[in-house]
């Protein structure tokens, strides 16, 4: 059985080598074959290593200088928490919505429980500021308030 502390160093790797250097291979190792993500898919589909690798793909073609930072991270038994803010600028399509460009830099947080089984992450639950990112990239209106009545 892994320690916490050997799953918190495969987290770290995850968010350093996979999302920050984009070394997408590297998923392969550290996800379980039968990997189950409990996060949005079109249909509330459960997503598949196959559909994180996807997922990653799309957010840097859309944001190429995309970068996550650990804020925090905490661990027990075979769980890994990590809370998490990400920036880049809007330069390519991102669900479906065409790039903003400029400086515009966004910035979001959420957090990711990981769980391991034989030192490898089996499942994930994720929580991110999905609303606000659609916000900042235009796509949402920002101002709530109008035609809002309570």
């Amino acid at each position: 059985m892994m320690t916490t502390a050997q799953n918190k160093e495969i987290v770290r790797r995850y968010v350093e080598e996979v999302w920050n250097e984009k070394d997408l291979a590297l998923v392969d190792e550290l996800y379980g074959e039968d990997y189950v993500g409990h996060w949005y898919l079109p249909g509330g589909a459960e997503a598949t290593r196959a559909d994180l690798r996807a997922f990653i793909e799309a957010v840097h073609r859309g944001f190429p200088d995309f970068e996550m930072t650990v804020e925090f991270m905490l661990a027990e038994d075979d769980l890994v928490t990590v809370g998490f803010t990400t920036e880049g600028t809007h330069e390519g399509e991102f669900m479906g919505f065409e790039p903003t460009g400029g400086e515009e830099t966004t910035v979001i947080s959420g957090t990711m429980t990981h769980r391991f089984e034989d030192g490898v992450i089996v499942e994930t639950w994720s929580n991110w500021d999905a609303f606000g990112l659609l916000q900042l990239i235009g796509a949402l209106p920002t101002d709530l308030s109008t035609g809002v009545t309570a």
